[in-house]
């Protein structure tokens, strides 16, 4: 179990810079408040196609796995 804490412990960190990178790749939205509170949410739908669509659904895979990730590292014991 100490071996897998440590491989799970360097998957989050990997896995937590490579989201950081994913998300300082996509546009910025400049909508605002209105668009966080469901203006923009024709945006989530999927009408967003190409590349910035692409780095949004990737964005929305990597988050879960990195809570999936956060998850096992709060029950897998350190020793």
């Amino acid at each position: 179990m100490y071996i897998l804490f440590w491989v799970v412990f360097v998957l989050f960190v990997v896995l937590s810079l490579a989201l950081t990178a994913v998300i300082l790749l996509q546009e910025p939205r400049q909508g605002g408040l209105g668009e966080g509170l469901g203006g923009g949410a024709q945006d989530f739908a999927g009408t967003r196609g190409g590349t910035a669509g692409g780095l949004q659904r990737l964005t929305i895979y990597m988050g879960v796995v990195w809570g999936l990730l956060a998850l096992a590292l709060a029950v897998l014991p350190r020793a």
